[in-house]
This record gives structure tokens, sequence and C-alpha cells, in this order.
């Protein structure tokens, strides 16, 4: 699995939780719809994901609607690559946590159609 340096923005009032590699550009968004709340995975022009985004993010890590100052997340994005799948465990933390919360999401993933659009 692959850790990254990652950049992650929380907006409390619209519910959303971005985590992004930072230095990374993105080409190609793919949006997933699951029942906690859709998701948008980043893809980079290599055709590696960089960045993901969780709409209803509360839902997803419920801590979140706990916690009075926003600036002070951290978050880690491991990702595994299978034939036509990527694995990704994201992972939040705050100083006021123990432990961190994670969420582990299986996107579609197919290299070549990333890098031919």
């Amino acid at each position: 699995m692959e850790k990254q340096n990652i950049k992650v923005s929380y907006d409390k009032e619209e519910d959303i939780i971005s985590l992004f590699k930072e230095g990374s550009r993105v080409k190609l968004s793919f949006d997933l719809s699951l029942p906690k709340g859709d998701i948008v995975v980043d893809y980079d022009f290599n055709g590696y994901i960089v960045g993901i985004e969780f709409f209803n993010a509360s839902s997803y890590f419920p801590f979140l609607n706990k916690l009075s100052n926003v600036n002070n997340l951290k978050a880690n994005m491991n990702i595994q690559y299978g034939p036509n799948w990527a694995q990704i465990n994201c992972e939040l933390s705050s100083p006021n946590m123990k432990t961190p919360i994670s969420n582990l999401i299986n996107a579609p993933y197919n290299k070549r159609l990333i890098l031919e659009n």
C-alpha cells in the first residue's frame, strides 16, 4: 500500500471533507453514489488516485460533528490497486482523539481508461 502526504479540509456547514495528495493535479474525477453519501475520487495524469471527497462526511466520520476546531485535522490515505478496482483507506485524526478513525472505500479503477481520457 502506498502512503501519501495528504492535505485535509472540512466544510462543516456543507458537511464535505476533502483529502488530497499535496502537489498533485487532477485529470479526472469519478462520482460514486453510496448509501452514506456521495464520494468523488480524483485521479492524476498518471492514472493514480490523488484525492477523495466525502459528501455527508459526518456519516462516514461521526466525530466531525463534535469537533470545535476543524483546522487540527490530520489525514492519511493508503491505496491498494487491483486490475479493475482500487481500495482506499482514509484515516482521520485530531489531537483530541485517542485513535484515528478510518473508512475503507472500494472504487472502480481502470488505469488505461483514465490515461486515454
